[in-house]
C-alpha cells in the first residue's frame, strides 16, 4: 500500500538543539525522531534526528527545497517512494529508523519488491510488537554526497517494553526474519537510529 504526495526523509548531522524550522507551505507534514537510548548506530557522524516530511506537488518541488537551510544543519536527504504496510496506533511513540543497503546482486526493484511481497507478511507474523510499518524505497539522493542508500524502514512500537519484548514472537522468528534479511539487505552497509517521534508544532528537541 503506497502512500499519497511526495516524501522526503532526511538523517540531520548537526545539533538542532531546539530551533523551530520555519516550514515552506508545500511541506504539509513533518515528523521528527529524536534519539534516545542507543540513539543512531552505524553511521560515521552525529545524527541529531531523522526527519520525514510530506511536500505538496511532484518531486520537482520537493527537489528545490533547501533542506539544510530549512533544518539548519547539514542533511543527507532522499526523496522516496513511501510504502505503508499497516498503522495500528497513531500518537506519537518510538521508532527504529533503519537505512539499508540492497544486496550488490540484486537490481533496485528486485530489492524493493522482495521487501514489499515477501519480507512484509513475514514482519507481520513475527514483530508482534511492531504497531505501524513503513517501507520507503530510495528514488534519488537530494543533497550532495548523501551516502547511498536503497530502503529505509520505520518500525514503529507503542512503548519501550513492546520494543525490547516484543520485537520477535520467539526465537524461532528472529532466526526466519534474520534469514530473509540477509536475501535482500546488505546488512553491514547500513545504519539506524531509535527515536521518539514528534510531530513538529514546536522546536524539534521538544
Amino acid at each position: 500500500m503506497t502512500g499519497n504526495g511526495t516524501k522526503v526523509i532526511a538523517a540531520v548531522l548537526g545539533d538542532v538543539g531546539a530551533r523551530t524550522p520555519a516550514l515552506p507551505e508545500a511541506v504539509r507534514s513533518f515528523t521528527g525522531y529524536v534519539p534516545f537510548a542507543e540513539g543512531a548506530s552505524g553511521h560515521d557522524e552525529d545524527v541529531s534526528a531523522v526527519v520525514t516530511m510530506h511536500v505538496d506537488g511532484d518531486a520537482g518541488v520537493a527537489r528545490s527545497l533547501d533542506l539544510a537551510a530549512l533544518l539548519q544543519a547539514p542533511v543527507e536527504a532522499y526523496l522516496v517512494d513511501e510504502r505503508r504496510q499497516w498503522n495500528d496506533f497513531t500518537p506519537p511513540v518510538i521508532a527504529q529508523v533503519s537505512f539499508v543497503h540492497r544486496k550488490p546482486d540484486l537490481t533496485r526493484d528486485e530489492f524493493a519488491d522482495h521487501w514489499s511481497n515477501v519480507h512484509t507478511g513475514l514482519a507481520r507474523t513475527h514483530h508482534p510488537g511492531v504497531c505501524r510499518y513503513t517501507q520507503n524505497v530510495v528514488i534519488e539522493p537530494l543533497t550532495p554526497g548523501a551516502r547511498e542508500i536503497d530502503g529505509i524502514a520505520e518500525l514503529s512500537f507503542r512503548s519501550e517494553t513492546d520494543l525490547r519484548e516484543r520485537f520477535y514472537d520467539s526465537d524461532a522468528g528472529k532466526q526466519v526474519i534474520r534469514a530473509d534479511v540477509r536475501e535482500f539487505i546488505d546488512v553491514p552497509r547500513g545504519w539506524r537510529l531509535l527515536g521518539r517521534e514528534i510531530r513538529l508544532r514546536g522546536p524539534l528537541g521538544s
